[in-house]
Formats: C-alpha cells, sequence, structure tokens
C-alpha cells in the first residue's frame, strides 16, 4: 500500500510541474502577440476632407487605366471573347470524345473478358456439384444373386 501511495505522489508531483511549464509556456506566448494598436499606432484617423480626396483620386486613377485599355490599338475584346469561348467548346467537346471513348474500350474489354470466362473450362469440382441433383439416369438396384445374406456384395472389398 505504501508503494502505491509513493506512485500515485510521484505522479501528481509530475503533473503538478507539467501544468507550472505549460502557464509559463503560455505567459511567454502572450507576451510576444502584437495587438493591432501596436502594429498600427502611428496612423491617424482620416478627416472627411481627406477621405474624399482619397477617393477621387482612386476614381481618378481607374479611369485612366479603363481610358488607356481602350486606347489600346488591335485589341478586339469581342474576338478575344468569341475565340476564348469557341476554346473552351472544343476542349468541352474533346474531353466528351475521351470519356466516351473510354467507356467504348472498357466495354470492350469486360465482353473479352466474358468470351474468355466462357471458353475456360470452371472449378471441376464446382462443376461437378451443380451437375450433383440434377436427374439423370437412375441407378439400378443391386441383383440379388450377387449378395449376401447380409445386404454385401460377395467378393467385394473390405473397408
Amino acid at each position: 500500500m505504501v508503494d502505491a501511495t509513493k506512485i500515485l505522489q510521484a505522479i501528481q508531483d509530475a503533473g503538478t510541474e507539467i501544468e507550472e511549464q505549460g502557464i509559463k509556456s503560455t505567459e511567454q506566448v502572450i507576451s510576444t502577440v502584437l495587438t493591432g494598436q501596436e502594429l498600427v499606432a502611428d496612423a491617424k484617423p482620416m478627416s472627411d476632407e481627406e477621405m474624399n480626396k482619397a477617393k477621387a483620386d482612386d476614381e481618378r486613377k481607374k479611369q485612366e487605366e479603363l481610358t488607356k485599355l481602350r486606347q489600346t490599338p488591335g485589341r478586339y475584346v469581342g474576338a478575344e471573347m468569341k475565340r476564348v469561348n469557341e476554346e473552351e467548346k472544343s476542349e468541352e467537346e474533346q474531353k466528351q470524345k475521351e470519356f466516351l471513348e473510354k467507356i467504348k474500350m472498357q466495354r470492350e474489354a469486360e465482353a473479352r473478358e466474358r468470351d474468355n470466362m466462357v471458353e475456360e473450362p470452371g472449378n471441376p469440382k464446382r462443376e461437378a456439384k451443380k451437375h450433383q441433383f440434377a436427374p439423370g439416369p437412375k441407378k439400378k438396384a443391386p441383383d440379388p444373386s450377387q449378395m449376401s445374406a447380409t445386404s454385401e456384395f460377395k467378393g467385394g472389398k473390405i473397408d
């Protein structure tokens, strides 16, 4: 009984030690975490005037990019869209053809396998069991002159 209490005390001490180490490591992790306030401490809130100016500047840049794209010579968006659609259609058709070809090959392989199974003889024991109870020629009763008084064949082997 003394050994059991010592063992339990040792397990409890180990658990306490592990708990203390976990608390210390958690404290270290928490102390190293940066908050959003620390990351952007020097950031100041924008006034309404600054906010409107920034929005207008973004809108102006967006419009400049759009006009630049529209003025690019040799670029026909409609034709490009048609070409992309045609490519997608041809890819889809190609995938369908490959899929159908794969199914066709699979069916042919299954048909060949079935034909081979028909040609190959099966398990002879299984075949014999299949025909075990099939009707066939009846066994004839033994000739009484060939039997002894104990209904055994004369001159037969003794097991």
